[in-house]
């Protein structure tokens, strides 16, 4: 066979790997994926505040201690 033949066939190969692979995961059901989207969709909400916190903090901070501040 020719290398581009050995190719597609290791593609192939490959495909029907993932495919089975596929099938053996198990999905929990809707009721705790929605539970869980809502607890990961708080936590960014949270970190984002505590960043938001934390940077005007610091540019205050800066701001004052180099004279910049009003």
């Amino acid at each position: 066979m020719s290398k581009i033949a050995d190719e597609f066939k290791s593609f192939g190969n490959f495909l029907r790997e993932c495919r089975a692979e596929v099938g053996k995961i198990t999905w929990p059901p809707r009721k705790q994926l929605v539970e869980s989207t809502w607890v990961v969709g708080a936590l960014i909400l949270m970190l984002s505040l505590f960043v938001l916190v934390c940077d005007r903090v610091l540019v205050w901070a800066v701001a004052l201690l180099t004279g910049l501040g009003a």
